[in-house]
């Protein structure tokens, strides 16, 4: 599904973290898709989020890459790589909570 130019990032955190409950607490809807991957919504994008070896209620490396873009009535000048690293400042925001 995803584009082959689309960006991928890497995150890492300070510390185990429960990645569904920081996406609620940001008013992100996801979607579940098995122990190690989310689908998150953010700006209407759509973002593969991903955890490898830990689950994703208790990772520590992510790895985030921008599916689809904003749906065009949602759109702004900002590119693939700002959006990512929009959604990515959401992690970076909950550190050491």
């Amino acid at each position: 599904m995803g584009d082959p130019d689309s960006p991928t990032v890497s995150v890492s955190l300070s510390g185990p973290t429960d990645i569904p409950a920081v996406l609620n607490r940001a008013s992100i809807d996801y979607v579940s898709v098995h122990d190690r991957r989310v689908l998150a919504i953010y700006q209407t994008a759509i973002f593969n989020v991903t955890t490898d070896p830990a689950q994703i209620s208790n990772a520590q490396t992510l790895t985030i890459e921008c599916w689809e873009t904003p749906i065009q009535s949602h759109a702004d000048d900002r590119s693939k790589q700002e959006l990512v690293q929009d959604f990515t400042d959401v992690f970076d925001s909950v550190e050491g909570n």
